[in-house]
């Protein structure tokens, strides 16, 4: 079986035990969340209403536009790229993986090879709504 097959299948039944036993949902994003706190929280909140700092505010990020949270000027490359998207899981994980590849001249340094902890971030992101 291929690696990409296998990692599929594995992700596939994960996600099924997660739901077949809801301590693992909790437990997952509890997990989800100190990942989020420990690499995000630096330059991110998360909770409407706290103020932006060096990145903008990411309660409610998988519902808006990308470049209109309140108080946080965007670069113009991040402007750019992202005008008229909207942030989803799959921009989000390429966001994550590569911000540069997503909007070249973008402030945003970070970025996540491991798929596995982009998904968690985006788990947590999208308890946020």
């Amino acid at each position: 079986m291929h690696a990409s097959v296998r990692r599929t299948v594995a992700a596939t039944a994960l996600g099924m035990a997660a739901f077949a036993n809801p301590c693992s949902a909790q437990d997952e994003l509890a997990t989800a969340r100190k990942l989020a706190l420990n690499h995000c929280g630096v330059c991110h909140t998360f909770q409407a209403g706290e103020p932006v700092r060096q990145g903008p505010n990411l309660s409610g990020v998988l519902t808006r536009a990308a470049g209109t949270a309140d108080g946080f000027a965007y670069s113009d490359g991040f402007r750019k790229a992202l005008a008229g998207k909207h942030w989803d899981a799959t921009l989000l994980d390429r966001w994550l993986t590569d911000p540069q590849s997503v909007a070249a001249g973008t402030v945003m340094l970070y970025r996540q090879d491991d798929p596995e902890k982009r998904g968690l971030l985006i788990r947590f992101l999208e308890s946020l709504q």
